[in-house]
Order: C-alpha cells, then structure tokens, then sequence
C-alpha cells in the first residue's frame, strides 16, 4: 500500500503543488527559473544571478545611477542591493565611485567587462526564456506577462495598504 496521499494530477501526469495555492506554483517557476539561468549562462562563462543580471542591464541603460535611485527602482533595500553589487564588483563587472557633487552618494557604472556581460544577459536572454517558456504559445506568454505585472501590482498595493495600517 502506497504512502502517498491522493493527490491531484495535471494533464501531463505530474503532481499538482497544493491545488490552488498560487504562492508554491510561483515560488516554483522562480525555482526553475534560477536553475535554468544559472545553467543556461555557467555555459556562456558568466556567473550572474538572474536578479544581478537585471542589475547590470539597469545599470547600462542608466550609467552613473547612484546606488540609492538603484534600488528604489527595484524595489529592495539598500542593504539588499549591496549584496547583489558585491559580487559583481568582485567579477569587475561593476565599479562603484562616489559622486564628485556629493561624496555620502555612491554612482555605479559597467566596466568595459560589465558591458559585455550586460550585451550577452539581452541577447541571450530571448532565447533563455523561450526554452523556459516552451510550451506556451507567444499569444498565451503575451497573456502570462500581463497577468504577472497585473498580480504584482496588486500585490505591492497589499504590502502598501499593510505599512499603512501599521
């Protein structure tokens, strides 16, 4: 006799992660995600989380950003944006300068390597995500990403409306 519970399956067979609890499905995909990224760029000779690689396209399109206008465009804590720059520093892939104006301000921009590695995470990045994707069709992923940023806004306006009871 089986130890198993009963549980559901889905079309392919596979367990289904507690039916109807969205946080495990999402914590999964971003599971897979970071495996499949970190696999997916080892074999290109780069060593980037996909959150420091999202780092490194911000700063190219935003040379000179100080850290502080950094991370509140990613929505994270100082603190939480110094442990992703580390790394990227040690790889010198990152320098981190203080501002002339100002010397309490710290501006970051790509070295010539940084550069590099920020053009190969775009233009691999296509083909990453449709290896990961591949059994959505480009109307259904088109679908998928509104609904991402759809769920992501009503999940900040939440962390909001909770800061603001507090």
């Amino acid at each position: 006799m089986s130890s198993e519970p009963n549980t559901p399956e889905g079309e392919d067979g596979r367990t289904v992660l507690l039916d109807g609890v969205v946080g495990i499905r999402i914590r999964r995909l971003q599971s897979l995600f970071g495996s499949h990224w970190q696999n997916w760029f080892r074999g290109r000779s780069l060593a980037v989380t996909p959150v420091q690689g999202g780092v490194l396209l911000l700063i190219r399109r935003y040379p000179g950003i100080s850290q502080i206008a950094l991370a509140r465009r990613l929505r994270i804590e100082p603190p939480t944006l110094v442990q992703t720059l580390t790394p990227l520093i040690a790889q010198k892939l990152v320098e981190r300068d203080r501002a002339a104006d100002d010397g309490r301000v710290y501006e970051l921009r790509l070295t010539r390597v940084g550069l590099d590695a920020a053009a190969l995470v775009e233009s691999s990045t296509p083909q990453h995500e449709a290896d990961l994707l591949r059994f959505l069709s480009v109307e259904e992923r088109q679908v998928f990403l509104a609904l991402l940023d759809k769920a992501i806004a009503g999940a900040e306006a939440a962390i909001e409306g909770q800061e603001k009871a507090e």
